[in-house]
């Protein structure tokens, strides 16, 4: 009987401390001036700042691939362009990579489809340094063409990915921060991955069209010379494209965290026939090699900022972002 009380006393010990747990989530949810809107569309996510749409995360059912379609500034201006008419693969803020030679990039007969697997519920709260956050979470399962439409419950995949979206704001400074941490694991179709690519495979985002024009590509070693069709590639810990547009100024960079293979991002810079960012690990150069077992991550820092920003401050800003890691 005694054990049978205890046991009793316990389990509503458990469920008092789950119920005050739940309580305060909801609260903390609540009270946040971030929020959700999940019934647009299926496959779509708003999230929203103080009732203004602030990042758009796009995963229609049968699409390629899952992204962000719209960031926006904290004066509430979008600058990311999804599916333009001359590359209707590029997804605003996407990533894309080969595995195995399958073209996860592009979206022709054969691509890989990067199927979503499971969508957690966004959850708010606040960062360490008790800034408004909010993080989505989501499984993808990477698989080639021909199985991407088995069921989910028994589909041979050649990557398995966590994919975790962080988005912070910070008003005094400005920023809407988005940070992408995607966990990789092999799948079950192989034993071996392969992850190789074009020099501007990775983390990459178009522009409004609008913007195009007035797109500016800075660095910590200044501006790359992008004259007469040039193409930059070159490692640095971050990389920006600055808007000089009358009224709608804004800046977004891209920060590699120290714990990605092979160190700081390769920035693939064009401006000729459209500007062009995009963070990689020179696939094109050297593949990278993974076996079943082996779990590796992905992490980039993406600020957005309603002005121009120098390169003096971007880089105290990456200072910042790997110090986190220390």
């Amino acid at each position: 009987m005694k054990s049978r009380l205890t046991a009793s006393r316990k389990w509503l010990t458990l469920a008092l401390i789950a119920a005050v747990a739940g309580l305060t989530l909801q609260m903390a949810s609540a009270a946040s001036p971030l929020t959700a809107e999940t019934i647009s569309r299926p496959g779509r996510i708003t999230l929203k700042y103080q009732g203004k749409p602030l990042m758009v995360y796009e995963f229609a059912p049968y699409a390629y691939k899952a992204y962000v379609k719209e960031l926006y500034t904290l004066r509430g201006d979008n600058v990311l362009r999804d599916a333009p008419h001359d590359h209707l693969h590029h997804h605003a803020l996407m990533y894309g990579i080969k595995v195995n030679g399958v073209n996860f990039w592009e979206e022709t007969s054969g691509s890989g489809v990067q199927r979503v697997a499971r969508t957690a519920d966004p959850v708010f709260g606040t960062s360490p340094a008790g800034l408004p956050q909010a993080v989505l979470v989501q499984d993808l399962v990477w698989v080639p063409a021909a199985d991407a439409f088995l069921p989910l419950t028994n589909t041979p995949s050649l990557l398995n990915e966590i994919r975790t979206l962080t988005l912070t704001i910070d008003e005094k400074a400005g920023e809407v921060a988005l940070q992408w941490r995607s966990r990789f694991t092999v799948g079950t179709r192989t034993n071996t991955v392969v992850l190789t690519g074009s020099n501007y495979h990775g983390l990459g985002m178009r522009f409004l069209q609008e913007l195009d024009g007035a797109a500016i590509h800075i660095s910590p070693a200044g501006k790359p010379d992008l004259s007469n069709d040039r193409q930059d590639v070159t490692a640095f810990p971050w990389e920006a494209v600055v808007f000089d547009a009358p009224g709608k100024p804004a800046t977004i960079a891209v920060f590699g965290a120290p714990g990605n293979a092979r160190g700081n991002p390769r920035f693939f810079a064009m401006r000729t026939a459209f500007p062009y960012l995009a963070a990689t690990q020179g696939l094109d150069q050297e593949p990278l090699v993974y076996r079943t077992g082996d779990t590796f991550e992905l992490n980039y820092l993406v600020a957005l900022y309603p002005e121009i920003k120098a390169a003096e401050a971007l880089s105290g800003r990456a200072s910042r972002f790997i110090s986190q890691f220390k």
